[in-house]
């Protein structure tokens, strides 16, 4: 899935077209994305030697039960879209 580039004068633009309340909602949104990318106190960022090292990769390599992994993501995926809350 490519990332579209979005430059300043685009959200610029899109900004001038709302109006105050959405605008309040917008930067609520801004905060919340901050927040979001904040790592935790203490915490470091993993890198792929990392995850190599632990024990998650190849933690579902001797199921029995999966099968296809494309094929039990693509169902496990249809099954939380469908399920009811």
């Amino acid at each position: 899935m490519a990332t579209e580039v979005v430059t300043e004068q685009q959200i610029l633009a899109e900004l001038h077209q709302l109006s105050p309340s959405q605008c309040s909602e917008v930067m609520k949104f801004i905060a919340f994305l901050k927040f979001q990318s904040q790592p935790e106190p203490g915490q470091k960022n993993l890198t792929a030697h990392d995850l190599l090292q632990s024990e998650l990769v190849g933690l579902w390599a001797d199921r029995s039960d999966i099968g296809d992994s494309l094929s039990y993501a693509r169902r496990l995926r249809q099954q939380a879209e469908h399920r009811e809350i």
